[in-house]
């Protein structure tokens, strides 16, 4: 079935194809979104991966493959009245999704059982100033689960909370909810939340459960096993306008607009052996790019360990988790949303929707299509809930999965992306 799914993605006839990328239209899924339009309400939220979840106006989340074959329909009598689903997010091994709503709500399911997990209502005007719990009547920007574990996870509301949620089960299950953050004092926006996915190698920041937060003020990270701290800080500065190659390049005058937060995971690379080195890969360690207006900036990240006089680690224990910079950018617009391709590829899109692939390693920024085939409509949560006129978050209708970019265009069509190889782009030459 899986390979079924992924020969689907590139048998479908190529459309809008440049020099270095092609966008396919995924036929048999966006035929099927107008048949849960009219049964379940507009599309307002969306997840792919393997699999493939809408969340619906109606407070519907509908779990389904690229195939268009449905799996499960999640919605209970409790679910209709917390709103549009407004964000989504699968567990590692795709057995549990969490879903956000628009009244501040969130469930989780376990979806091939069709049965609910967990529930975290949002906090009452009546509740005590102790309670926690995200704002009722704010709706939920962002989700996600913390590693491999399907019981752990975080969610933020477009007000600027963020909550990190355990379920515990032992004889009864229970939940522990304690605060990430809370809205900061004076103007601010959140922008995104996002935590450090596994990746092909096994790396000892796995198990530290890292949360990035991203403000128009701050980039926060903070780890969560075993009691939440924070681990790296850095503030947003202020910057003039500048002039690179000739093209005026914008920098806000006060605090961005529009920001992105995206986790590079670790990964494995496979290289030939050689006769100085007889290793057949290598790997990749963690980094973070996030965008704050035009500029993008990358991190690279270290485990620290204790170490004694003699230079070697005292024991295996994390004590700290190191925060470079190994890379800086200035788009030539706003960015709305970045997102990692590989190791050395981020992908990012402009407040236009022009869609740039910027090489790490070389700093060299290609634009790979002036826009999708279609326009993708973001999310005015954070407008609503706060007043201030920001950039709609696309995180909900486009994302990157196994070198693919896929994208929710208009109110029905699906299509996925790639960057071409150097065989295919030769041929078009």
């Amino acid at each position: 079935e899986y390979e079924s799914r992924i020969a689907n993605l590139n048998t479908t006839p190529a459309q809008c194809t440049t020099e270095y990328f092609s966008w396919r239209h995924l036929t048999d899924l966006s035929e099927k979104v107008p048949d849960l339009v009219e049964q379940f309400g507009p599309i307002t939220a969306s997840f792919m991966g393997d699999y493939v979840a809408f969340g619906t106006d109606g407070g519907v989340v509908v779990v389904g493959d690229y195939l268009g074959r449905t799996k499960a329909v999640l919605r209970s009598q409790a679910t209709a009245t917390y709103g549009s689903v407004s964000a989504l997010a699968f567990s590692e091994d795709l057995l549990a999704i969490v879903a956000g709503f628009s009244q501040g709500h969130v469930v989780v399911w376990d979806w091939a059982k069709g049965t609910t997990v967990s529930v975290s209502r949002p906090a009452q005007p009546t509740d005590s100033p102790e309670t926690i719990g995200h704002p009722s009547g704010t709706a939920i920007a962002s989700v996600g689960f913390i590693g491999k574990s399907k019981h752990r996870y975080f969610s933020s509301s477009a007000s600027g909370h963020v909550l990190y949620h355990h379920i515990v089960r032992r004889i009864i299950t229970t939940m522990s909810t304690v605060w990430l953050a809370a809205p900061e004092s004076g103007p601010s926006i959140l922008f995104e939340v996002a935590s450090l996915p596994c990746g092909t190698y096994e790396c000892p920041l796995d198990d530290v459960g890292l949360v990035a937060v991203l403000t128009s003020t701050h980039v926060t990270v903070l780890k969560t096993h075993h009691g939440v701290e924070q681990q790296f800080r850095l503030s947003y500065q202020q910057q003039q306008q500048s002039n690179v190659a000739g093209i005026l390049k914008h920098k806000f005058s006060k605090r961005p607009y529009a920001g992105s937060i995206a986790w590079l995971p670790a990964l494995k690379h496979k290289r030939p052996a050689t006769a100085t080195d007889p290793a057949e890969s290598e790997y990749a360690l963690p980094m973070l790019a996030f965008s704050w207006g035009s500029d993008i900036h990358v991190l690279s990240i270290q485990p620290d360990y204790e170490v004694a006089a003699n230079g070697e680690a005292m024991n295996s224990m994390l004590s700290r988790v190191r925060f470079e910079r190994e890379a800086e950018w200035t788009a030539i617009e706003d960015v709305a949303l970045c997102r990692w391709i590989d190791a050395e590829t981020l992908v990012y899109m402009t407040q236009s929707q022009r869609i740039f692939v910027l090489e790490i390693e070389q700093l060299q920024e290609t634009e790979i299509s002036k826009s999708p085939p279609s326009y993708i409509a973001g999310q005015p949560w954070t407008t609503l809930a706060t007043g201030i006129e920001a950039e709609p978050s696309y995180a909900q209708a486009m994302s990157v999965y196994k070198r693919r970019v896929f994208a929710l265009c208009g109110s029905s069509a699906v299509y996925t992306g790639r960057l071409l190889t150097w065989t295919e782009r030769l041929a078009l030459l």
